[in-house]
């Protein structure tokens, strides 16, 4: 646009010209502003609906591809569902022929067992042949003849040996009671009465005793002897291998008391031997009662 020539007029005037001019170029550039403005904006609208043409055109082919994922989906699970199936039909199938294989080997021996059952009854009835069969019979009753003569054989030995048996088990007790009593004998075999004349008795007594000699102190031991005097009075006389010499045990002064326990035992056995067994001593009367060995 062509700009306006400044007249000549009178000072206010030529300032509110010149003012107005101003402001008239300044719309002017203002308008060649929102043109280009508008032109950008129209490119920008423009690409706009490029872009939205392009995206309507990517979602119709979303949508295309979506319904055609839901037709793979459909046909997948329908592939899946006939999969299934043949499986289903596969597994029938081996478990047909494992149970027709079975079936078969089932009459395979069914069928091995008739004929060895048709020629076992064959071999009874003796074939075509009567005089093979009664021979065949004769044979079976001759077996079972000795089949029951050798049982009842064996019956006789089994009774013969049973009071075998029986015999051994008494004289198994017999000699179990008598190996108890010789046990008992020799536990007691060394309480021996060795020597007897009028008064005195000299019995070997069944233990080791220690002794100690009066005049050194020293102490020994060794095997004694009981002296026994019809009164009551006993002493024990061991021997003293040092000075080889017999050693004569004295009571100490006052007297030795006897303690109610050995009076207590004294008592009983005396009274069950001489009133209970009517003076008879058993074995089991002489097992020793030795506290010592106990209390060692």
């Amino acid at each position: 646009m062509d700009q306006l020539q400044p007249l000549e007029l009178n000072n206010h005037a030529a300032d509110t010209l010149e003012a107005f001019i101003g402001q008239f170029n300044d719309m002017i550039k203002d308008s060649d502003r929102m043109a280009e403005t508008i032109n950008h904006l129209n490119a920008k609208l423009e690409d706009y609906h490029h872009h939205k043409n392009r995206a309507e055109g990517y979602a119709n082919q979303i949508v295309d591809m979506e319904k055609e994922i839901g037709d793979l989906q459909e046909e997948l699970e329908e592939l899946k569902g006939i999969l299934l199936t043949a499986e289903k039909v596969a597994h029938a199938k081996m478990k047909l022929e494992k149970d027709n294989q079975a079936l078969t080997r089932e009459l395979e021996m069914s069928r091995n067992r008739a004929k060895e059952l048709q020629r076992q009854l064959n071999e009874v009835k003796g074939g075509d042949n009567p005089k093979k069969l009664r021979e065949q019979i004769k044979r079976l009753k001759d077996k079972g003849k000795e089949k029951d003569a050798k049982n009842s054989r064996l019956e006789r030995e089994a009774k013969q040996y049973r009071h075998e048996i029986q015999d051994l088990k008494v004289k198994q007790n017999q000699a179990i009671e008598k190996i108890k009593h010789l046990k008992l004998e020799k536990q007691n075999m060394d309480f021996t009465g060795l020597f007897h004349k009028d008064d005195h008795h000299l019995i070997l007594w069944p233990q080791v005793i220690t002794s100690q000699n009066a005049d050194t102190g020293e102490t020994h031991q060794s095997r004694a002897l009981l002296h026994m005097h019809q009164s009551g009075t006993a002493r024990l006389i061991s021997y003293d291998m040092d000075n080889n010499a017999i050693v004569t045990h004295k009571a100490p002064a006052g007297g030795v008391r006897i303690p109610k326990d050995v009076q207590q035992f004294a008592e009983d056995w005396l009274f069950n031997v001489n009133v209970t067994q009517d003076g008879n001593v058993t074995p089991r009367d002489l097992a020793q009662t030795d506290l010592n060995s106990k209390a060692a």
